[in-house]
């Protein structure tokens, strides 16, 4: 038998993931009225967060989304694009995930 390691499998990410619920509440940017639904996080990263909606969403799709993070004194509010969004419970539940479009500094550094 060879020992030769296995190559390791690619890593596509570029950031660590935090596996932990957050509140998270969204509403669709381009909506004339924003309406906040309130879910919450599977996971998150500075990159982006996959939270658990009660729609599905289109790709591209751009979201306002406010976050309580624990280090964070109030809400923090980033922009994100839908990456995909997939159907967990017929017409109930679905995995959205999002990759941040526009986030702050200081949310970033929270998040890390």
């Amino acid at each position: 038998m060879d020992n030769k390691e296995a190559p390791a499998p690619f890593e596509r990410r570029q950031f660590k993931r935090i596996s932990k619920a957050y509140i998270v509440s969204y509403a669709i940017v381009s909506s004339e009225e924003l309406k906040f639904d309130i879910s919450q996080t599977r996971n998150l990263s500075e990159g982006g967060l996959l939270f658990i909606s009660d729609k599905k969403f289109e790709k591209d799709v751009v979201l306002k989304i406010k976050l309580r993070l624990p280090d964070f004194p109030d809400y923090a509010v980033v922009y994100a694009q839908v990456v995909d969004s997939t159907q967990i419970m017929k017409d109930l539940i679905y995995d959205t995930r999002v990759k941040f479009v526009e986030v702050e500094q200081n949310i970033s550094e929270a998040i890390r």
